[in-house]
């Protein structure tokens, strides 16, 4: 048989099989043909911004197309979710969200044009971020235990700052003041520089708060860090130990950024966009930012991650609950 008639039996076998397949399937063939648009929603230059933009210029080689990053901020991270739960379910558009759109806002807001966990389909988490318990130098306490005596000795004499009411850095602080039986005084501002600032300013005396955000000043001794929020210890802090092992052995806490697209994406575009981004946090350049930015690099597949975010939901709920906090 002559090459060229062998070169066009087999095109037509592959046209024929395509032809044949799944729609999913054919999408995912074809999956991605131009720019991915990625939605944050939240303002520029904060943590979730920083994050967002390293993560999908890593993806964007392993996708063979930019990932293109857009801000959509405003009310909480309620205006870019509902952007990304009412585009076409193609995987041209994707959100990349934090534990406060994907979760905590659920519970903050009595209503919202959109159901999280019914809108949106996980896609992978790709980083985490611990916070850190941080008081000003000069409190007289050099460990957890030593705090919480002198928050115990003057009930409500001690206050935090926080980035607003329902942030996760508040229900951060209001969940440890529970878990350790004592009054302390909410100060909340419009966002994490004002609280920073005042705390240095000797307005608040703690905070919990993101590591990156406070490694500087507990580096140059202006703010003592206590303990660290996650399970295990933040890799820049090594000499700092959890609060869980400071006596507080259920308490957890962490920012996490994960890939979420809208419900009814196919199959097959959503495993493609979960293969690029577990490739792009284990490309050792990309988790080498992450870890300097004070990031865990995570990379975890679609149903891991949806198992993850249902425990998340269950988790936060009754904290968001017990705070009081409500952003209607």
């Amino acid at each position: 048989m002559p090459q060229w008639i062998a070169r066009a039996a087999a095109g037509c076998a592959a046209l024929a099989a395509l032809a044949a397949a799944p729609d999913g399937a054919q999408d995912a063939a074809a999956f991605p043909n131009r720019p991915v648009r990625m939605i944050v929603p939240f303002a520029a230059a904060g943590t979730a911004d920083i994050v967002t933009r390293l993560v999908a210029g890593c993806m964007s080689p392993f996708l063979g197309q930019p990932v293109v990053v857009e801000n959509r901020g405003g009310a909480g991270g309620t205006i870019g979710t509902d952007a990304v739960a009412k585009a076409a379910p193609d995987g041209y558009t994707v959100a990349l969200h934090t534990v406060s759109s994907a979760v905590l806002n659920s519970f903050l807001y009595a209503r919202l044009p959109y159901d999280v966990r019914r809108d949106f389909v996980a896609v992978s988490q790709v980083a985490q971020s611990p916070n850190v318990l941080a008081i000003r130098a000069d409190i007289p306490a050099r460990n957890v235990q030593e705090f919480i005596a002198l928050m115990r000795a003057r009930p409500g004499g001690y206050s935090y700052g926080t980035s607003g009411p329902g942030t996760i850095l508040h229900l951060s602080a209001a969940l440890f003041t529970r878990m350790a039986g004592v009054e302390a005084t909410h100060v909340p501002y419009r966002g994490e520089g004002p609280a920073i600032n005042d705390m240095m300013a000797g307005q608040v005396d703690f905070m919990v708060n993101v590591v990156p955000a406070l490694l500087p000043y507990v580096r140059d001794g202006r703010f003592r860090a206590l303990g660290v929020t996650t399970r295990e210890r933040a890799a820049v802090l090594p000499g700092v130990p959890t609060v869980a092992e400071s006596g507080l052995p259920e308490y957890e806490t962490y920012i996490w950024h994960g890939i979420f697209a809208p419900a009814g994406t196919p199959a097959p575009v959503v495993e493609r966009l979960a293969d690029a981004a577990v490739r792009a946090v284990n490309d050792p350049a990309c988790r080498q930012r992450m870890t300097e930015l004070g990031l865990t690099p995570v990379g975890s597949r679609p149903a891991e991650f949806a198992a993850f975010w249902d425990r998340q939901l269950a988790y936060w709920g009754p904290v968001v609950k017990a705070s009081g906090a409500t952003l209607d």
